[in-house]
């Protein structure tokens, strides 16, 4: 067997809470080559296994079926199954896929999308996820709760600084945020105890940086003749404290100044030149700043030079900022200045010269400019100075819509406003901060408001699979880049959504399960759950945080638990249906483009696969009838309702939109027919980009 290079791959896990956070531990990294034939002039047909790869826990029952978006790939038979995979192993599929792909065209990177599956192999793992991973001191942190469980968390309880005492705790898994005022490395934890009293508990690193001081610095005056005594000041902020501040007068490395208290020192300069002071401030920490640069600039000219002082209002603010300039000057003899030249944006040549001692000048792009004014007397002799112009972003960013559907031609516009000209892009990223589309590529745009157009696309000419995504536009101010990412300031408001009003009985085996339709009025991730009446403990949850657009869904519920069997309340108790539903940020789009199954239905209720015929005198099969939003593959799975256990997948391909129709003939994966008992039948839909739908459920009696 040979190893094989010649398509890329990308991993799509489930939309399951559960499927989606172990999915995204499972990447196919490669395939190993069985065998191929030429099938046509240009046509060959490969057999492969593909080597999955498990960065997460141990999980088992791992499945997995490939897709393929290119005309010039057909894949023949693309169902694997890879058994039980260990935390952190690499495994070769049990069986091979197959597929035909045209050799006269190249390969695609995205050519094959893989749809994933597993069950966790311990029953409660306390997943969570923080946002953001790193940053300096005080940082601001909110911790997501992703638990992975068969059943539903009871309660979940947060140390946020790793000290080993639980600082909240809840039972809804909202999400929480904790600020960390000193640098450091934390093990932030999560403990969930589940509704069968299973506990666990997990942990992450999260490192607190300590940035440097933010140092500003003045010298006064900055020019004039020898012996020339200048008052420096300056002043420092840090989130640990200052420890130190030190002045080096001349520029030469040497510090001459310290003081654990104060900036503000006399020194005189006796020999004429120019030098270039420096203030060094160290925080309780050890981080240091070194401020030195045109504002701290000293000329010490020879005796009868003139000496001139140049003044700034604002000295700070948004574009576009006016700012209006006003310059000082004396000479010892008394002699008259002759001319005034301006450098607004300190970049070394002058923009403006004339006679007028004052001036006016508009900043229309952010940034850090060291304005100079230059005077002339009479007699020839120049003196300089210099102030600092802080002028900040003023940057908005917002959209019209928070869902869109590809496939009605709908779009999102996002909105930006500019104070100035900026040089920026505008992208979109999924929900791992990875660019999937960019709208606007680097450059720079002038002041104002623009509106830019997002249908769905991607940077590779499909569509984004179904999900969240992101509109962030970065920046670029005083040679640094920046990011407007709405998503670390907004989202997360929690409301109870509307729903329909439960029956006070179902009968799942009579065709009425129980269906709940709540709407959401804008996208959300949302939590839902039953548990029982009169005791305050969950029995099954439907969704974890699972990411839904603005509209109507739908739960369907067979009175199974977590793990598909059968459960019933205690005497005298009752089901309780319980529903949260947590906002979206404010730049995201959820983009409704996947395939999904409504309208299930089995028949007949009672099945017996072996002693009864249909009217042509084949075997009777399980009649599975359900309708299709989009054009996709099928997955069956069947279920025993008591066990829980997985005896029957089944793939159907390229099922069009509508309603449709497939059978199963009551038997096992290994062609058994399976035992007499309830089994849960469930359907869902996995589309041409990946997308995974929620899995319906029905059940059925099998009877011989």
């Amino acid at each position: 067997m040979s190893r094989v290079g010649f398509i890329l791959l990308v991993v799509v896990g489930a939309s399951l809470a559960t499927e989606a956070v172990l999915a995204a531990d499972l990447a196919i990294e490669e395939f190993i080559q069985v065998s191929s034939q030429r099938v046509g002039r240009h046509e060959f047909e490969y057999v492969l296994r593909a080597q999955l790869r498990n960065s997460g826990p141990a999980v088992t029952n791992v499945g997995a079926v490939v897709t393929a978006q290119p005309a010039h790939i057909t894949v023949v038979d693309g169902a694997l199954g890879f058994g039980d995979v260990a935390a952190g192993a690499a495994v070769v599929s049990q069986d091979t896929f197959i597929i035909r792909v045209d050799r006269r065209f190249p390969s695609d990177p995205k050519a094959l999308i893989w749809n994933i599956t597993a069950e966790p192999a311990q029953r409660l793992i306390a997943r969570f996820r923080i946002q953001p991973a790193q940053g300096d001191a005080p940082l601001r942190v909110t911790f997501l709760p992703e638990p992975v469980t068969d059943t539903a968390v009871q309660s979940f309880e947060w140390d946020f600084d790793g000290d080993g005492r639980f600082d909240a705790r809840e039972s809804i898994g909202g999400s929480q945020t904790y600020t960390y005022g000193a640098p450091g490395v934390y093990a932030p934890r999560l403990q969930v105890t589940d509704s069968r009293g299973a506990r666990d508990v997990q942990s992450l690193s999260l490192t607190v940086g300590n940035a440097p001081p933010l140092v500003s610095a003045l010298v006064e005056p900055s020019n004039g003749p020898v012996p020339l005594s200048v008052a420096f000041s300056g002043s420092a902020s840090d989130n640990e404290g200052i420890a130190r501040y030190e002045w080096d007068f001349d520029g030469d490395g040497n510090f001459d100044f310290s003081s654990p208290n104060t900036a503000a020192v006399t020194y005189t300069y006796l020999r004429t030149g120019n030098y270039r002071p420096a203030l060094r401030v160290t925080d309780s920490l050890g981080a240091v700043t070194i401020f030195q640069g045109p504002v701290t600039e000293v000329r010490g000219a020879p005796a009868g030079t003139p000496t001139v002082r140049l003044e700034a209002s604002p000295a700070s603010g948004s574009v576009p900022l006016r700012v209006a300039f006003t310059a000082t000057a004396t000479h010892p003899e008394g002699l008259a200045f002759v001319e005034w030249a301006w450098d607004f944006d300190g970049d070394g040549r002058f923009d403006r010269a004339g006679a007028d001692a004052s001036a006016g000048f508009t900043f229309d792009a952010p940034g850090v400019y060291d304005a100079r004014v230059r005077v002339r007397s009479a007699d020839g002799a120049h003196a300089e100075d210099v102030v600092r112009i802080v002028v900040a972003a003023r940057i908005e960013l917002s959209r019209d819509r928070d869902t869109l559907d590809p496939g009605l031609a709908e779009a999102a516009t996002i909105k930006t406003v500019l104070g100035g000209a900026t040089r920026v892009s505008l992208v979109i990223e999924d929900g791992f901060s990875q660019v999937i589309r960019t709208l606007v590529p680097w450059g720079e745009r002038p002041a104002g408001t623009r509106a830019d157009a997002w249908m769905g696309e991607t940077d590779a000419g499909g569509i984004a699979a179904e999900g969240p995504y992101y509109a962030v536009l970065l920046y670029e101010t005083d040679g640094r880049t920046h990011r407007l990412d709405l998503s670390r300031t907004s989202g997360g408001v929690r409301s109870n959504p509307p729903r329909t009003s439960l029956p006070g009985v179902f009968a799942p085996f009579a065709g009425e399960p129980l269906t709940i339709d709540f709407t959401l009025d804008q996208a959300s991730e949302v939590t839902a759950f039953i548990g029982r009446y009169n005791v305050d403990a969950r029995l099954v949850t439907f969704m974890q945080r699972t990411p839904l657009g603005r509209g109507t869904h739908r739960i369907t519920w067979n009175g199974e638990s977590g793990d598909g069997q059968l459960i019933h309340p205690g005497p005298g108790d009752a089901f309780l249906f319980g529903m949260f539903a947590y906002t979206l940020p404010d730049n995201a789009i959820y983009v409704r483009s996947g395939a999904h199954v409504s309208r299930l239905a089995v028949t007949p209720s009672i099945f017996d696969p072996a002693g009864v015929t249909d009217a042509d005198g084949t075997p009777q099969r399980s009649r599975i009838r359900f309708r299709l939003s989009r054009p996709a593959s099928v997955e069956l799975t069947v279920s025993d309702a008591d066990s829980g256990k997985t005896v029957a997948r089944r793939l159907f391909r390229d099922l069009g939109a509508g309603e449709q129709l497939v059978h199963w003939n009551g038997r096992d994966d290994n062609d058994r027919y399976v035992a007499p008992g309830r089994y849960r039948l469930g359907i869902a839909a996995i589309d041409a980009r990946g997308f995974r739908s929620l899995r319906l459920y029905a059940l059925q009696r099998v009877f011989y």
